[in-house]
């Protein structure tokens, strides 16, 4: 019996290493002559020959053909029966050397999708939508926030700016240890921490306990780290490569729903201080303060009742969350889906976080990806963030329910997007094209919105806000997917890590300076900054590269599976 092993060899460090792990087979595979290892044309490489046999057979020739039909007929003119011929495609042998420089890497083609996958992608849809509905339930009613704690708009934006600035300065370690523990020791962890955060929150409720909040907040921007970044990782591991990009699409899509619900709800169920025309001494509201609105009798009580409402309800959804998520969420499935996430999972068992880091800082590709992912999504986090008091601001405190529906109206639009592109990716493929485009498109929204704004048309402002969220968030699962395919066999959670940072640092900044802007100028000159920043981010986006690392090598590993075929059929 022979092995050939036929495989596309990028590096050839360890060819020692090799040759011995491969001769201890060879005595250990009863009847196992020989072990050839050559290129694509057929050329060997690597020759290792049991002691024990003929080494004149190994040394033919006519044996080491890349056609398989034609391997086996000269074979057997040779009179050699069993012949075993495996196709795999390694980028690199240093990769797959352990740190005893043993050859580590066991190539399994088996795959099998499980029916568990939805499951295990619903409740991750769930607890991403309970952490981003936090993350804006305090920013959509900032004036109301204001008014209840004697606080600052400064610092209800705060709120929402924890998260960014949670993100920045605990990406790399929660990153490590969703590559180091796995996927469901981070999501148990982040649903924890979102439970706990979500519960502290319930003992804020009081005027003067605005640190108990920003508490709860930190608190609940901590589980998000284990959240953001899960998507493309999880539909990676557990969907196949025709389900990925809507895999992942899914998974930002539940981070859409709970903010276009945190647009949504919280102006529902906590009632607002409006048209008392800042004739109220804030700083001295008590229990029994009350201000006439619309024939209704509105004081701290009832702004408190309807706080606590809220505070409760998200903190006993969060439990029972985590309950479920304990019970049924599992690391990976036993198979994995796809033959690219097979010979991805061999690769990064050997990996180490700081040579994937290393890996993508040097990739010029993901680099230029880096800031314009930042870019895009750091607008649109600051839009939202702001979006409140940009709208009261031009068109006064009273409508605050519009500035709320226009969030929800643009969240909701985001999440059609989002889905809709993730089966276009699917569909076509054409990763660079479509993110360009949408990207593009993002940038008409923005101008768009700036100018409607501007000229005070609430219609219109409705309808544009429903086509900026529908590119910009349609944008989120586009940028995973083609940080993927540019960056493979790296982690997606590693990718889609930094990606994420890229955009907690833009969003801070841009969060920060549009609030100031609006303060000592107007909203049309925030606006403009945004369409600048997206200007810049189209630019950079041309000159990403479609080097699309994923899909080559899932069509060169099903090529090589197509040829198995045939020599079994033989």
């Amino acid at each position: 019996m022979i092995l050939i092993i036929t495989c596309y060899i990028r590096m050839m460090s360890y060819i020692e290493e090799c040759k011995k792990d491969l001769l201890s087979l060879t005595t250990k595979i009863d009847g196992l002559i020989a072990v050839i290892i050559t290129d694509k044309e057929g050329v060997p490489l690597i020759k290792v020959v049991n002691d024990s046999s003929d080494p004149s057979l190994t040394g033919r020739p006519s044996l080491v053909s890349s056609n398989f039909t034609t391997g086996v007929e000269q074979a057997s003119k040779l009179g050699i029966e069993n012949i075993y011929i495996m196709s795999a495609n390694i980028s690199s042998i240093n990769e797959s050397m352990d740190t005893t420089g043993t050859l580590s890497t066991s190539i399994s083609l088996t795959t099998k999708l499980y029916k568990k996958r939805y499951f295990i992608l619903l409740l991750f849809i769930l607890l991403s939508m309970s952490n981003a509905f936090q993350w804006i339930e305090y920013a959509i009613i900032e004036n109301i926030v204001v008014k209840y704690y004697g606080t600052t708009t400064f610092w209800v934006n705060c709120t929402s700016v924890v998260f960014m600035a949670a993100y920045i300065a605990g990406i790399l370690p929660a990153t490590f240890l969703l590559d180091t523990k796995g996927l469901r020791f981070c999501i148990l962890f982040g649903s924890f921490v979102n439970c706990l955060g979500s519960w502290i929150k319930c003992f804020s409720v009081e005027t003067d306990r605005f640190y108990v909040t920003m508490i709860g907040q930190s608190v609940v921007a901590v589980a998000q780290l284990f959240i953001l970044n899960i998507p493309p990782l999880l539909a990676a591991v557990w969907f196949s490569d025709k389900e990925v990009s809507r895999a992942t699409a899914y998974g930002v899509f539940g981070n859409q729903v709970g903010i276009a619900i945190g647009f949504f709800v919280p102006s529902l169920i906590v009632p607002n201080f409006s048209n008392d025309n800042d004739s109220h001494d804030i700083t001295t509201l008590s229990s029994t303060t009350v201000i006439d609105i619309s024939d209704k009798i509105i004081g701290t009580a009832e702004v408190g009742s309807g706080l606590r409402t809220l505070f409760f309800g998200v903190a006993i959804f969060t439990t029972l969350l985590f309950v479920l998520i304990v019970l049924f969420f599992k690391d990976k499935p036993d198979l994995p889906p796809s033959t690219a996430q097979a010979n991805a999972q061999a690769v990064n068992e050997n990996s180490s976080f700081m040579g994937s880091l290393k890996a993508l800082a040097t990739n010029p590709n993901y680099v230029l990806l880096f800031f314009t992912y930042g870019l895009n999504t750091g607008v649109f986090y600051a839009v939202s963030t702001v979006l409140n008091q940009m709208v009261t601001g031009a068109l006064g405190e009273h409508y605050v329910k519009e500035a709320g529906y226009m969030g929800f109206t643009l969240t909701l639009a985001g999440i059609l997007g989002s889905i809709v592109c993730g089966y276009l990716l699917d569909w076509t493929k054409l990763f660079k094209q479509i993110t360009l485009g949408v990207y593009l498109l993002s940038l008409v929204g923005m101008i768009a919105f700036t100018v409607t704004l501007h000229f005070k048309s609430v219609w219109c402002m409705f309808l544009v806000s429903a086509i900026l969220g529908f590119f910009m968030t349609g944008y989120l699962p586009l940028g995973f997917e083609l940080a993927a395919e540019i960056s493979y066999p790296q982690p997606e959670g590693t990718s889609a890590g930094l990606l994420n940072a890229s955009a907690q640092i833009f969003g801070v900044i841009f969060t920060f300076g549009g609030s100031a802007i609006i303060d000592s100028y107007n909203s049309l000159s925030a606006n403009l900054g945004f369409v600048g920043a997206l200007v810049l981010g189209s630019v950079l986006t041309v000159l990403i590269k479609a080097d699309l690392r994923r899909q080559s090598a899932e069509k060169n590993t099903n090529n090589a599976n197509n040829e198995t075929k045939q020599l079994n059929q033989i």
